[in-house]
C-alpha cells in the first residue's frame, strides 16, 4: 500500500498543500497524485515502490527514480545542488518551441518521491486522439512536436554521449522492458496463435532480443526518452503545448526504442479511430507520416548523429514495431469492434482487428525492409 501523500509532504517545503489529494489514473508504474493547498495552488506528487503501481506482482526498481530526476535535470533549473552538474550536462540541449518539460521541485531519494510543478488538467494524447473533436490538423501538429523534440534528444545525446552515459545507462528500465516485449511476446504468439511457423516466430523475436543485448552498437547509441507513448503526452489545446511527463525509461540505446515505439501506439491509434482502415493495404496514417518527416528534417541538423544513429534505424523499429503491436493484440488491445472502441476483456483479442493487426505485425517482425519507416532513409 503507498503512503498518504500528505504525510510524504509533511516535512518539506510543500507541507502545506494538505487541503485535498486527488489520486492521478493516468500513469501505470508510479502513484501519482494532485496535492492542494489552502490557497488552491496545486502541485504533482509521485511515490515509487520496486514493483509497478498497476500490478505489484510486477518488480521494477525503485531506482527508477534516480533516473527521472536525472532526465528532468537536463531540460531546467535543479531542484538541489546535488543535481546541478546534470543540469549543466544539458545546457547543449536544443528546446524545442511549444514543447514543455515539467519543473522538478523536490526529492527524496530515501523513501523515494518526487514533487513537480501541476503542467494542469488536459486529456492524455490517447484520449484526445481519439475524441470526435480532434481534427487531422491537430494530431499532425502535436506528432510532428514530438519527432521535433525526439530529434534534437537524440542528436544532443550522440554528440554528448561521452559525458552523459555514466549517469543515463537505466538497467532497471531494460530488464523490465526485455521481460514485457520479448519474453513475454515470445511466449504468447506460440500459446496463442495459429499461426504454422509460430515457433519459427519466437524464436526471430528472441534473435532480436540476443541481437540487441550483444550491444555492439557504440557508434549508434544517444540519449532515449525510452516510453514514449501516449500516456507520456498531455496537449495543452488553448496554449498549443505539447506536455511530456515520466522521465523513468531515460536510456542510453538504439533510437528504435522511441521512434519504434511511439509508432507502434500512433498506427493502431488511428486503426481505432478509423473502422475502415487496414494498415495492410492502406497508405501510411497521416500522423505517423508528420511524427518520422519531422524527426527525420530535425535530425538533419545533427548530420553526424542522424547518419549514426539511424544506420539500422528502419530495421530495428520495424521489427520491434511488429513485436509490440503483437504483444497488444495478444494481451486484449486495440480492438475496435465496440461502438466506442473500448478495450475488450479477454486476452488475447480473437477478432478480425486481431487478425487484421497480427497480419501486419508478422509481417514487419519478418520482413523489416518493407517498412513505413523507410521514410528516415
Amino acid at each position: 500500500m503507498p503512503p498518504c501523500p500528505f504525510d510524504l509532504v509533511r516535512d518539506t517545503p510543500f507541507g502545506s498543500y494538505t487541503a485535498s489529494a486527488t489520486k492521478l489514473t493516468g500513469g501505470m508504474i508510479n502513484y501519482v497524485w494532485r496535492l492542494t493547498n489552502a490557497l488552491g495552488d496545486t502541485i504533482i506528487v509521485k511515490y515509487a515502490e520496486d514493483s509497478i503501481a498497476v500490478n505489484p506482482e510486477i518488480k521494477f526498481s525503485a531506482e527508477r527514480m534516480d533516473f527521472e530526476v536525472r532526465g528532468l535535470s537536463l531540460f531546467n533549473p535543479p531542484a538541489s545542488d546535488a543535481l546541478l552538474a546534470i543540469s549543466e550536462l544539458g545546457k547543449p540541449l536544443a528546446l524545442t518551441p511549444l514543447v514543455r518539460i515539467p519543473k522538478l521541485l523536490y526529492y527524496d531519494r530515501s523513501i523515494p518521491f518526487l514533487v513537480l510543478e501541476d503542467i494542469g488538467i488536459h486529456k492524455g494524447f490517447e484520449d484526445w486522439f481519439m475524441a470526435e473533436d480532434s481534427g487531422a490538423e491537430d494530431l499532425d501538429y502535436v506528432c510532428a512536436k514530438v519527432g521535433e523534440w525526439l530529434a534534437h534528444l537524440h542528436g544532443f545525446g550522440y554528440n554528448n554521449l561521452g559525458n552523459l552515459e555514466e549517469h543515463f545507462v537505466n538497467k532497471p528500465a531494460r530488464e523490465l522492458l526485455s521481460g514485457l516485449m520479448y519474453d513475454m511476446t515470445a511466449k504468447d504468439i506460440e500459446r496463442h496463435t495459429e499461426f504454422e511457423d509460430k515457433k519459427e516466430l519466437a524464436d526471430r523475436i528472441m534473435q532480436m532480443k540476443a541481437e540487441l543485448r550483444q550491444g555492439k552498437f557504440g557508434d549508434s547509441r544517444t540519449l532515449l526518452f525510452g516510453d514514449m507513448w501516449p500516456g507520456s503526452v498531455l496537449f495543452d489545446v488553448e496554449r498549443r503545448v505539447v506536455n511530456l511527463l515520466d522521465f523513468e525509461f531515460i536510456d542510453v540505446g538504439l533510437v528504435y526504442g522511441d521512434i519504434g515505439h511511439f509508432v507502434a501506439h500512433l498506427l493502431p491509434l488511428h486503426f481505432l479511430r478509423n473502422k475502415s482502415y487496414d494498415p495492410n493495404t492502406d497508405p501510411c496514417p497521416h500522423s505517423v507520416v508528420a511524427f518520422l518527416s519531422s524527426y527525420k528534417k530535425t535530425m538533419e541538423s545533427y548530420p553526424d548523429a542522424y547518419r549514426a544513429v539511424t544506420k539500422d534505424a528502419v530495421r530495428h523499429s520495424t521489427m520491434f514495431m511488429g513485436i509490440e503491436i503483437a504483444r497488444d493484440v495478444l494481451t486484449g488491445n486495440w480492438c475496435r469492434c465496440s461502438e466506442k472502441a473500448e478495450p475488450k476483456k479477454e486476452e488475447p483479442l480473437t477478432c478480425e482487428c486481431a487478425e487484421i493487426l497480427l497480419k501486419l505485425a508478422r509481417k514487419y517482425i519478418y520482413n523489416p525492409s518493407d517498412s513505413l519507416f523507410n521514410i528516415l532513409n
